[in-house]
């Protein structure tokens, strides 16, 4: 049952984004210092071992400015993935990246975004007056892409300036391998850009990568993130994959040392660690595999198949989405309701993977609502 002391929670609205355990449990008048939060799709396996060390570096590093080319860093994410270092450009996180992006284009231009996708995008060139246009996939469809009813909805986009997409997409963890070279095609003849989010690519094989199976690449543009498969998001580092020339146009808008010093030295380390890889790459196929087994015995979800280090499912029974996000909350587990993204709706939830002790809570949590706590409020 639900602590009377948290009396609260039946007023906790949902997030926005994940990760913001302390605001909610402030709000809901939980601890924060016990909830588990499985809203946001961070690596729980800690950063690397290296980075202990380097933190040590802090007081050095912020003496001096940082490098406001980030040559270091550069150099070593061309090294770890075999891409031209003139193709890479270092941002604060990839959601500055996401920001740049509408500097490419003119207000005349429109945006498509295969939907459900990180809403930043949208933002992003919403904020810049470039109108975008949401091409929702279909969950009982598993969200599969049919390439010739999407060409056909492009075709009606007269100034299409760029396609937007996931690849594993945020939040449904699917890769689009087979669609990425027709795409790409497509957006040949039609002078598009192709924008792929590649921000949980690391947590797959990095041969799924969009850089791997597409050959011209001149109108292709990637974005990764290291925070989420190293474990650093408080320290914002990411990166642009991108032709020469169109990062040579966003370069004097992005603004001066926005890496810091600290995500620089960590960034340049970590994406070496090998090892960790490895270790990451592993654990997530095991776990995911065990969490997904274990959720989809609940005949009151479904649960969609991912290639990442999150699980999304929905509500099939009917009950009151809310209700089973305060359940949970009340037991200290923290969950992303999904309703806030396009194509979806707030039956929709996306749980990231945990430690196998939490995730075997949070499945049993959610067994328990569906089996006992929902029909003892009737």
């Amino acid at each position: 049952m639900i602590d009377n002391n948290k009396s609260q929670i039946a007023n906790t609205p949902y997030p926005t984004h994940g990760g913001n355990s302390r605001a909610i449990a402030e709000a809901s008048g939980a601890d924060p210092d016990k909830i588990i939060d499985f809203s946001a799709s961070i690596n729980p396996l800690s950063p690397p071992g290296c980075v202990s060390q380097l933190l040590l570096e802090t007081p050095r590093l912020l003496q001096q400015y940082p490098d406001p080319h980030c040559s270091i860093i550069t150099e070593r994410i061309s090294k770890a993935t075999e891409i031209p270092k003139e193709w890479i450009r270092v941002t604060n996180g990839s959601t500055e990246m996401i920001y740049l992006l509408p500097h490419l284009f003119t207000e005349k231009e429109e945006v498509a975004i295969l939907d459900p996708c990180f809403s930043e995008y949208e933002k992003a060139f919403l904020a810049f007056d470039i109108q975008t246009h949401s091409i929702p996939l279909n969950a009982t469809k598993g969200f599969q892409v049919d390439p010739i009813s999407l060409f056909s909805r492009l075709d009606m986009i007269r100034q299409l300036g760029a396609i937007v997409l996931g690849n594993p997409a945020s939040p449904t963890g699917k890769l689009y391998g087979e669609l990425l070279v027709p795409l790409q095609e497509y957006c040949e003849e039609r002078n598009t850009i192709l924008i792929v989010d590649e921000a949980f690519i690391d947590f797959t094989s990095i041969q799924n990568s969009a850089w791997n199976l597409i050959k011209n690449k001149t109108n292709l543009i990637l974005i990764r993130s290291l925070t989420k498969f190293y474990s650093i998001p408080g320290l914002r580092v990411g990166y642009g994959i991108l032709h020469p020339e169109k990062i040579r146009k966003i370069a004097p808008r992005q603004y001066p040392w926005s890496v810091n010093a600290l995500a620089q030295t960590v960034g340049a380390e970590v994406i070496l660690d090998k090892a960790f890889q490895e270790k990451t790459r592993s654990w997530t196929q095991n776990e995911r595999s065990f969490m997904f087994q274990a959720l989809n015995a609940i005949s009151a979800i479904e649960v969609f198949p991912s290639e990442t280090n999150y699980l999304l499912f929905r509500i099939r029974d009917g009950s009151e989405p809310m209700d089973l996000y305060q359940y949970l909350l009340s037991q200290s587990l923290l969950i992303r309701n999904c309703g806030n993204f396009k194509g979806l709706d707030e039956s929709f939830f996306r749980i990231s993977l945990k430690e196998r002790q939490e995730n075997q809570k949070l499945e049993d949590s959610i067994s328990c609502y569906f089996s006992s706590y929902k029909a003892s409020k009737k």
